[in-house]
């Protein structure tokens, strides 16, 4: 991505007389082209779609339509978020999870292709359906909860997280896909909310989690998009960025039931060392790794033994 002067950037927008449709497009196509996106066309038509309130069919079919002053004003300020590096999904409010529409804000991880790899890797699993107790660590956006309760909708979902920000964001997905009464936010550290319901404990039969897994040193190395606008929070896994994975090994054993099963999304050339982790526990069972499009260990799935 390439920064820009300010200066110039603004004499892209600059109104010449009326603004058309055509345009419009031609202008955001031309700042975010030199602001280095990759996707410039669809992003100028995605982003204008959404502060004109037309379609890209309206854009090609009716170029001369003059655009309001005030929905141009809209569109600039959302060209110009983009040309600065804030990601799509914060400026158009949303990211597609396994076809579920999750609202993502400031503040919350935006879902990627790879995490829908955990839910995946749940399917693949078999429990007794009359007492299926799922916990979603560290919901973020709450896409993995609200996947979990629109798939299985027999289960009982607690959704935890540290970012009262982030819980309330799950909510309003919650709410989104009608799925509110079937899941619990519970705020707090990973599982510690947990402990404050004896009954859940050896009660759960699958807890998901994408814990942060970057080591802290390559946080700076990280795309900028990333680094400027998603929260470090969910980013950093500590020195060796197993931290969180060391954690929920441990402290996830007092709840899951015998068979139980752990699904964690991972980072790249870490499945070896969280494989290490868990058999110095000698209490899991390596049941799958899968690995995503790229041929990368993504997500790993332990059993608890009986």
């Amino acid at each position: 991505m390439i920064a820009l002067d300010i200066k110039s950037t603004l004499r892209v927008l600059q109104e010449e007389g009326l603004i058309t449709q055509a345009s419009a497009y031609r202008k955001g196509l031309a700042l975010l082209s030199k602001a280095g996106m990759s996707n410039a066309a669809n992003e100028t038509l995605w982003l204008l779609e959404s502060a004109l309130g037309i379609s890209r069919l309206d854009i090609h079919a009716k170029p001369d339509t003059v655009v309001d002053h005030s929905s141009w004003t809209s569109a600039k300020d959302l060209l110009l978020r983009r040309a600065s590096g804030e990601p799509l999904q914060y400026i158009l409010g949303t990211q597609e999870f396994r076809g579920l529409e999750i609202e993502v804000r400031s503040g919350v991880l935006i879902p990627r292709p790879e995490t829908e790899l955990v839910m995946e890797e749940v399917h693949s699993l078999v429990f007794p359906q009359d007492r299926l107790n799922m916990v979603d660590v560290g919901t973020g956006s709450g896409c993995l909860s609200i996947a979990l309760a629109v798939e299985f909708p027999d289960a009982k979902i607690l959704a935890t997280d540290c970012s009262e920000a982030a819980i309330e964001v799950a909510r309003s997905n919650a709410y989104r896909h009608l799925v509110q009464d079937r899941i619990t936010f519970l705020l707090g550290d990973l599982l510690a909310p947990l402990k404050q319901v004896p009954e859940l404990h050896s009660g759960i039969s699958v807890m998901v989690a994408n814990p942060p897994y970057i080591p802290t040193r390559d946080l700076a190395t990280l795309q900028r998009e990333v680094q400027d606008f998603e929260p470090h929070l969910a980013l950093d896994g500590g020195a060796d960025g197993l931290t969180f994975y060391r954690r929920l090994l441990r402290e996830a054993l007092l709840f899951l039931r015998p068979g139980g099963c752990l699904v964690m999304e991972m980072g790249e050339g870490q499945a070896s060392h969280i494989c290490e982790e868990a058999a110095r526990l000698s209490t899991w069972h390596i049941r799958n790794i899968r690995q995503d499009d790229a041929g990368i260990d993504r997500v790993i799935a332990l059993e608890r033994k009986g």
